[in-house]
């Protein structure tokens, strides 16, 4: 798979403090993604090693529904469906905060969490009060700030908030990212601005509430995806987007006509046909390291993992990833149920549900096969 030449645009730049705009010719890569076969499966061992593998313990309190994201500093936080884990680095259940009854230290959605481990700290954001959540890493409440817009995904840098509403009109303009200025919930946030505006027809249906829309690249920097733009932007530390990455389909490309006076009502009604086609579309769980991007996305319902080389401009692609542990190789499906991410400083974790019973051949991990709740496997370049 080959990649397209390098393609020059003019963006308008936004200078922090008092914006002044500019015009700046900035590249981006555009990855040629065709559809891997349904036996294509990529070597896991070829692009990153596996430093830690924690096995996330199970008992009547700490089966987890679902991983929606991995956030990790001396103790491992899980976001659940429901709730907000919190494990030893060995996978030692230890507590979990869970949402409540409208409480003023509760939270009605788990939207999203934010990690301050210079802090000792962790942000819950509430869609549904539309409140940030502060508590320390015993899950003591300690302070809350009404936000005030309905979001999807958020993140913190030094001085700014960055928050999504997918494709929601959250604020009075149809824009996908918009910053918050401000350092804490002491002091609260304020709107600033927003970028990566979206056709106003679909804020009437394409709500999504996803756990990937941003994803750490270095200290206050971010990638950030939102669905059916097929597109990856890099936010610097000002919260200025700018393309970093296209994936093209091709022939399999979502096309606006699939998405613009269809009579949709629901983003179900838009999953539905699309699955229904040979579309390629849905791009996420994003984990960018030095030498390689790595990058899901789904087609006929069914979701498969690229690993793109940045240093020989290759594309590995497939339904299937292969793991070489204690000298036996694992071959499992990429499944739904996996999750890929970034937890900064070049580190990534992926979630190997369990359901399998692929740790069979191995004694040491043999007590695993009993477990309900999946494995985490972090790792790095090699």
């Amino acid at each position: 798979m080959k990649l397209k030449n390098l393609i020059f645009i003019p963006v308008i730049f936004l200078v922090f403090c008092k914006p002044t705009v500019q015009k700046e010719d900035i590249t981006f890569t555009t990855v040629s993604q065709n559809l891997p076969s349904a036996d294509d499966v990529i070597d896991f061992d070829d692009f990153f090693e596996i430093s830690e593998i924690i096995p996330l313990e199970t008992n009547d309190s700490s089966i987890v529904d679902f991983i929606h994201k991995v956030l990790i500093d001396e103790y491992l936080f899980i976001k659940g469906g429901g709730a907000l884990y919190k494990f030893g680095r060995n996978g030692e259940f230890i507590s979990k905060v869970e949402k409540g009854n409208d409480g003023p230290n509760d939270f009605i959605n788990l939207t999203d969490v934010i990690l301050l481990p210079d802090q000792n700290r962790i942000w819950v954001y509430d869609s549904n009060q539309r409140n940030l959540l502060q508590f320390d890493y015993d899950f003591n409440f300690e302070i809350s700030f009404k936000l005030g817009f309905p979001l999807f995904g958020i993140e913190k840098s030094d001085d700014r908030l960055l928050g999504t509403p997918g494709y929601m009109l959250s604020i009075d303009k149809p824009n996908a990212l918009i910053n918050f200025f401000g350092e804490n919930l002491a002091t609260g946030y304020s709107l600033e601005n927003s970028f990566l505006p979206f056709e106003i027809e679909k804020s009437k249906y394409l709500h999504i509430n996803r756990d990937d829309y941003f994803s750490l690249k270095s200290q206050n920097e971010f990638n950030f995806v939102n669905s059916f733009n097929d597109t990856i932007y890099s936010i610097n530390s000002y919260g200025v987007p700018t393309i970093e990455y296209y994936i093209d389909f091709q022939d399999k490309k979502v096309l606006k006509e699939d998405l613009i006076n269809k009579g949709y009502s629901t983003i179900v009604d838009v999953f539905s046909y699309i699955n229904s086609t040979d579309k390629s579309f849905n791009v996420g769980n994003v984990f960018q390291s030095n030498s390689f991007l790595t990058f899901r996305f789904f087609n006929s319902g069914k979701p498969y993992l690229s690993i793109y080389n940045k240093d020989n401009n290759s594309l590995s692609s497939g339904r299937r990833i292969k793991f070489n542990l204690n000298d036996k190789e694992f071959i499992l499906d990429f499944e739904e149920e996996m999750r890929i991410g970034s937890l900064g400083d070049g580190k990534g974790y992926i979630s190997i549900p369990l359901e399998s019973g692929f740790f069979t051949d191995i004694k040491e991990y043999d007590h695993l096969n009993r477990s309900d709740n999946p494995l985490i496997f972090i790792f790095h370049e090699k």
